[in-house]
């Protein structure tokens, strides 16, 4: 820590350390490591040989000590990140001394001396301010240190915003850090040179905190990453030319907690927002009758650090807490308690769908379940709804019309629940300097909370939710084998458990086993069960990290040896997914006479399944200092990652891939299918080998050219084994009701004519007859009772694990202008290989033959199969960019960075193939198809600017009125991009009950040339109120009339075809964003400081538009079928936020948070 009790250290906890940012010129040391090194020269520029040079922890006082070699150059490698004093003695020169030199987190800093001979005794102290621009090597990394990250303004305190200020970075503002959360939101917060929001890796004292089902930023009870008040510093690594970076391919992100020193230390804070402070949302304001919900967030915690032995043994402790209060407010449907009365006098009874005309058979048997069902609902008041199928009105009377359309069934309300979710993050760690040759430190922390996951509209029974704790313990020694050998040994090891579900499930399951859900205009009731048919899923996730670096300085060459190990285990909770039936009925009589259209239920061999993985990364590098301005890094990393392994032997994949099997329907589903097997593919490469190289060089004393070229390995989510780790025989879903395979009718379960029963019956025929080598029931040889029902499937390639990886290559200028300011430009070139993604290759169309190419007509490719997916590895992207950096140093008080880069991405898909960067991303392209896809990348974005800065008040005044106008600072950020592009769909096939079956894959609208595709003014039957117009339908046709669910035109070949559009054709609104801190500080005494802090947020509650909602095109000039689209009808914000993540808060209005620090 800062001598806190000088002026001029007072000012740099404001303001100067505040942006200590350091952008793109250092060369990385390892992932919790630092390194000085410099050269030593006499008064003619010699090199001074054998002078010793001794550099000491001004935080710690540990020392090292090495002499120079023979060209005068000195090295200290694998340093604990913070700031040093650097002392030089030689015989017959004066001694020197630096004043204080920050090794920044993951950076080598550069310090150079010119002793003088000696002419009297005593010491020379010399100015330790770091040069601007370094020219040590071309990689793009940047650092804020602990003051910058508590004044730079972060919404949430999330640690992972930071990386929003980095070089090429472009914020998510659909983005979620929770995998449970759907709905708009994109995955990853943040994306770096066209490259997956999901390749970014987050490296805490050498520990990896991604999830490692998702590769996301890896949040926990609130989704926030929590713990920023316990980190020293963090350094975004882009362009990481040097191996000793990797595993993640786009960016790797290492961050070094705080220690304890010499001196006592530490602080105490508390930050409070409620609702009263913040500005309504854009579109609660445009819609009359709404009104802004309520919240309430309290943020606090306090460390606290110092010495046990003098120099020797030092402890830090840090404490966070939050807690966030939301309302949810939701619309509900509930049954009037006259139509419940009507129900139970019709399902005796039996009779006519009024709807559809269908016949339906009494069902006496349902009245209990009925009964017990009706209970549930706690509350059926409301506004009555006409509803297509309803017999009579709210008045008693029958309704007219046929079929009938009543509004006596039905009661419309807007209900308001409570939500809290908190957490809590404790965060210890000891510092142990031995000796010079060994010092060590160990970290330890706790992370729990509890997140209310699901409020359920209708009753609280079905409420689910999720507790979260997370145990991590991490480790470093530093072994200093003689002056020039120096090895650094880093474990680690995490477990944490992330499940979902209702707190007494088996209470739950008893009330109601199923989840009973209306499917169409036809089907108005609220879901009944919650989510149910989702729980439990999650996982628990153990991991072992061992990393180690060996550094071997000899003479102008600098080596290093080292490696990256993960061991991991999943158990993954995802396999009970669909074990609750999922009932669906698609019109009111349906609900009426206890009828299912549908009735889904999943049969897992188990609830959950463990697998084992391992990555293994080895790497050898050497910079070579070529002459004083010439430096050349060139490196290798090897990548092993194993195909996942499952311990139990329960995998079971196609012997090929689905295109290479037999398809003969008389063939023994058991024949092409293999079970037993262990892992998810057949084998996996023996080595990713990922060369690099860069050179970096010092063209004119303040101007550095650099370029680089390399490779780097990326890893597949932990979630792939959700793909091909539910095949079957291990997991089969069945589908009962009017519209499933298995037959059965009746909604409820152990009645007679069931359909969950019917799904029951299924599986264990399947079961039986799958061992037994029985045929599908597609085979005309098969046995009606024993044959097996066409099961869902995932293919893999060849069996074979095809390794994605990126290519990455850029040329930069860098120029220093005096002492404190600083430009860059640079070009960035990236491709995207082997990238995964999906296509459903079974699937048919029954509209016409010819239509809908390339489905074939009538029947799928493989009868025995329902939907086959198959992950192929294939896709691509390409970027290029021009990047610049204007960086101010602190003078006059003011401190700041701006960014801008241009750029253009183009790929097949976006963001790894996975999971989506935004709403309506497209992730499965049609079969054979993948080049049709070829359009911007999902975070295609040509302008994007950030910017931060701070600005100390030049008030220096005594007595009271320097207490009310001292001590005041501003420190802001701006975002400016413009907009995302998306795409824009045809209506699905329907009519007559046809349309594509097992098949999927986007399905564009076409063109319709000579009309303008946007249009910002309302339109008359399209423009719904409370939202706002952004596209004109006029411009694009769908391929299906949405009216009719036929083609336009008629059903033949010449009609029914995907449309022109192609993907992410359009372009969504800009994106503007602005925050600031308002920061007043009181000095109590000379060691004890009192922050106050008013933050804005989206401070001139500026609305940002999320995507359009486009549902489908329409047919021009029918404005019936164009109802709503492409409107703009919510605002949108960064990916974290005072009201945490994905838990049902706005963050996008302004919010103002105000905060008390105290610092001693």
């Amino acid at each position: 820590m800062p001598n806190i009790g000088s002026a001029r250290s007072f000012r740099a906890l404001g303001c100067l350390a505040a942006f200590a940012c350091l952008p793109g010129r250092l060369l990385a040391q390892g992932e919790t490591t630092s390194a000085i090194v410099g050269a030593v020269a006499d008064p003619s520029g010699g090199a001074v040989v054998a002078a010793k040079v001794t550099i000491t922890s001004s935080d710690t006082g540990s020392k090292r000590s090495i002499p120079t070699d023979e060209a005068g150059r000195f090295s200290f490698p694998q340093l604990k990140p913070g700031p040093y004093t650097v002392k030089v003695e030689a015989a017959g020169f004066e001694t020197q001394a630096s004043g204080s030199i920050l090794a920044a987190l993951g950076q080598k800093q550069s310090v150079n001396f010119t002793l003088k001979l000696a002419a009297a005794l005593g010491e020379v102290t010399v100015s330790g301010k770091a040069p601007l621009v370094n020219p040590e090597n071309p990689n793009t990394a940047t650092t804020l240190n602990a003051p910058a990250l508590e004044s730079l303004p972060n919404p949430g305190g999330d640690t992972t915003y930071p990386l929003q200020f980095a070089p090429g970075a472009l914020m998510n503002t659909a983005g979620s850090g929770n995998d449970f959360v759907g709905g708009t939101n994109g995955y990853g917060n943040v994306q770096f040179n066209g490259l997956p929001s999901l390749s970014n890796g987050y490296i805490v004292d050498g520990l990896e905190t991604n999830d490692p089902l998702t590769n996301l930023n890896s949040g926990l009870s609130t989704n926030l990453v929590l713990g920023l008040n316990s980190i020293a510093e963090v350094t975004v690594n882009t362009l990481s030319y040097t191996v000793d970076q990797g595993r993640y391919g786009a960016s790797q992100v290492n961050y070094v907690t705080k220690s304890g020193t010499n001196q006592f230390h530490g602080n105490l804070y508390e930050l409070w927002n409620g609702s009263r402070l913040n500005a309504a949302n854009f579109f609660t304001n445009s819609t009359p009758g709404n009104q802004k919900p309520r919240s309430t967030v309290n943020h606090f915690g306090g460390s606290l650090g110092g010495p046990i032995l003098h120099d020797k043994l030092f402890f830090f402790f840090d404490s966070e807490w939050v807690r966030i209060a939301l309302p949810i407010v939701s619309t509900v449907t509930v049954p009037t308690p006259a139509f419940q009365r009507h129900a139970l006098q019709q399902l005796p009874l039996g009779g006519k769908d009024s709807v559809t005309g269908s016949d339906y058979l009494a069902s006496p048997q349902l009245i209990p379940f009925y009964e017990k069902m009706f209970r549930l609902y706690q509350n059926t008041a409301g506004t009555p709804l006409s509803i297509l199928g309803c017999p009579f009105d709210s008045n008693g009377r029958q309704a007219q019309g046929a079929p009938p359309n009543g509004d006596g069934c039905a009661n419309r309300r807007t209900i308001s629940r409570s939500s809290a979710d908190r957490e809590q993050v404790q965060t210890g760690r000891v510092d142990f300097n031995r000796d010079e040759k060994n010092t060590a430190w160990y970290r330890f922390q706790y992370d729990d909370g509890l997140q209310a996951a699901y409020t359920d509209p209708i009753n609280p029974l079905f409420n689910a939710i999720s507790p979260q704790p997370l145990y991590s313990f991490a480790a470093g020694y530093t072994h200093v084998f003689s002056p020039k050998l120096v090895n650094y040994f880093n474990p680690a090891f995490s477990w944490y458990e992330s499940l979902f579900g209702p707190a007494d499930f088996p209470k739950t399951l008893a009330a109601f086993p199923i989840v009973l859900e209306g499917y169409g205009a036809n089907a108005p009731f609220t879901t009944l069960g919650g989510l149910d048919d989702t729980w439990v899923q999650g996982r628990r996730a153990a991991r072992i990290f061992l990393n180690d670096n060996l550094a071997w300085t000899a003479g102008a060459h600098e080596l290093r040896f080292g490696t990256n190990t993960r061991i991991f285990r999943l158990n993954d909770y995802n396999f009970g997914q669909g074990i609750v039936p999922l009932v669906t009925y698609t019109t009111l009589p349906q609900f009426i006479y206890g009828v299912a259209s549908t009735a889904t239920k999943t049969f897992p061999l188990a609830n959950s399944q463990p697998y084992n993985f391992l990555n293994l990364d080895l790497y050898a590098q050497d910079t070579w200092k070529v002459t004083p301005r010439l430096t050349w890094t060139l490196g290798i990393r090897a990548a092993h990652n194993s195909s996942p392994g499952n311990p139990h032997n329960a995998i079971a994949r196609l012997s090929g891939s689905f295109a290479s099997i037999s398809h003969e329907v008389n063939q023994p589903l058991k024949a092409v299918l293999r079970s037993g097997l262990a892992n998810i593919y057949d084998s996996a490469p023996l080595a990713i080998l990922q060369p690099r190289t860069a050179l970096a060089w010092q063209i004119a004393p303040r101007t550095v050219l650099r370029s680089g070229f390399g490779l780097f390995s990326d890893i597949l989510p932990g979630s792939v084994v959700d793909l091909v780790g539910v095949n079957p025989p291990y997991s089969q879903t069945f589908r009962g009701g009017l519209l499933g395979t298995v037959g059965g009718a009746a909604i409820a379960p152990n009645v007679p004519g069931s359909a969950i029963d019917a799904t029951v019956a299924a599986n264990q025929i399947f079961r039986t007859g799958f061992a037994a080598g029985q045929l599908s029931c597609a085979s005309p040889l098969a046995s009606p009772g024993a044959c097996l029902q066409p099961a869902a499937i995932t293919a893999v390639p060849d069996g074979k694990l095809h390794a994605p990886y990126f290519i990455q290559w850029s040329f930069a200028l860098e120029r220093g202008v005096g002492d404190n300011f600083n430009l860059r430009a640079q070009y960035v070139g990236t491709r995207a290989v082997n990238q995964p993604y999906t296509t459903q290759v079974n699937g048919y169309q029954t509209a016409c033959q010819g239509c809908f190419a390339p489905f074939p007509y009538g029947e799928p490719a493989d009868a025995r199969f329902a939907a086959a997916t198959q992950l192929n590895t294939g896709a691509n992207s390409h970027y290029h960019a021009l990047q610049t950096t204007a960086e101010k140093r602190l003078g006059h008080g003011l401190q700041a960075q701006v960014n801008y880069t241009w750029s253009r991405c183009i790929d097949t898909v976006s963001n790894g193939g996975f999971l989506p960067f935004s709403a309506g991303a497209i992730l499965s392209p049609l079969p054979g198809d993948l080049q049709r896809e070829r359009g911007p990348c999902d975070y295609d974005v040509r302008h994007n600017i950030t910017a931060s800065y701070a600005y100390e008040l030049p008030v220096k005044l005594r007595g009271r009125l320097g207490l009310a106008l001292n001590g005041w600072q501003i420190s802001g950020s701006v975002f400016r991009r413009s907009g995302l592009p998306f795409s824009v769909f045809s209506a699905p096939y329907s009519a007559n009950g046809n349309g594509i079956v097992n098949g999927g894959g986007p399905q564009f609208a076409s063109v319709v040339a000579g009309v303008p595709q946007y249009a910002h003014d309302s339109i008359p039957g399209v423009t719904q109120p409370g939202t706002i117009q952004w596209l004109n339908p006029d411009a694009v046709i769908s391929t299906v009339d949405p009216s009719t669910g036929a083609c336009l035109g008629g059903d033949n070949p010449g009609n029914c075809r995907f449309g022109n559009l192609g993907r992410n054709a359009l372009r969504g609104p800009a994106f503007t964003w602005g925050d600031l801190y308002l920061t007043k500080w009181f000095r109590l005494s000379d060691q004890i400081k009192l922050r106050l802090d008013g933050q804005f947020f989206n401070l001139l509650n500026h609305p940002n538009f999320g995507l359009p909602v486009v549902g489908y095109a329409g047919v021009p000039g029918k404005s019936s079928t164009q109802t709503g689209f492409g409107a703009l009808t919510y605002t949108v914000s960064p990916p974290t936020g005072l009201l945490g993540v994905g838990l049902g808060g706005d963050s996008a209005p302004r919010m103002i948070a105000l905060q008390a620090r105290l610092e001693f």
